[in-house]
């Protein structure tokens, strides 16, 4: 989908919603990691 707007004009963001389990190398400790993503507008960043 094309948007059009000027650099730093505007900022993209997404959030998957469901989390990840992390797990501590060390310690074998699990944790719930939730993964949120933004960039700048125009960027060219995938």
């Amino acid at each position: 989908m094309r948007q059009h707007h000027f650099a730093g004009e505007r900022a993209v963001v997404d959030y998957p919603g469901d989390a990840l389990d992390i797990i501590d190398g060390t310690t074998g400790e699990v944790r719930q990691a939730q993964i949120f993503v933004g960039v700048p507008g125009a960027s060219n960043y995938t």
